[in-house]
């Protein structure tokens, strides 16, 4: 009996990988190119500016939410809370429903192509607390999300800088609390929305 080489075997594990990717969110999205604008509303934890962007290390300053609601939610939320807020933005996306609590929201990403976001609604804010820290670890380091009350979205796998700016050019900061997936947990970015 002849058998394959270990080094051999190995040539086809990428390719085994890519066949049983994951469904519905894509990890290898291409983000929309961005500047580095974003940086001028960071802070490092005691305030002072020009921050480095690692975790731990900075928090969103609270100008960059002027003006928009950054109160805690108590009332129960719906798909259309997150899109009518992303409207008066002048965020355009795509709202499709995936299934009875699921939704994406499709963000235009400036090449004929989108970023898609997962919504999750879930019974309390408990349960989207929940829901997007146990999200965020099973997919692994550089998948973010927010959460607002009981919605939870789930964003895919970007570098810090990346997911930041992409939820800082888009509001997401503002609208729901910053979580971001190290390499053994998940990590809340302090900003002008907080939740308990």
């Amino acid at each position: 009996m002849k058998t394959t080489p270990p080094t051999r075997a190995l040539c086809w594990l990428p390719l085994l990988a890519a066949i049983c990717g994951c469904a519905g969110l894509d990890a290898g999205v291409d983000y929309p190119d961005g500047s580095d604008d974003y940086r001028q509303h960071l802070r490092t934890p005691e305030g002072d500016s020009d921050p480095s962007v690692s975790l731990g290390e900075f928090k969103i300053a609270p100008e960059a939410c002027q003006g928009l609601p950054t109160q805690p939610v108590v009332q129960t939320l719906t798909p259309d809370d997150l899109a009518r807020f992303l409207e008066k933005q002048g965020v355009k996306v795509t709202l499709r429903k995936a299934r009875e609590n699921l939704y994406w929201f499709d963000f235009p990403n400036g090449d004929g192509g989108f970023v898609r976001l997962r919504l999750a609604v879930l019974p309390s804010p408990a349960a989207a607390g929940k829901d997007l820290h146990a999200s965020l670890l099973d997919h692994g380091p550089g998948w973010w999300g927010v959460r607002r009350g009981n919605l939870a979205v789930l964003a895919p796998k970007a570098g810090l800088g990346e997911a930041v700016g992409f939820a800082m050019r888009n509001k997401l900061v503002c609208w729901g609390v910053f979580t971001y997936a190290g390499v053994d947990d998940a990590y809340v970015v302090p900003g002008p929305y907080s939740e308990l």
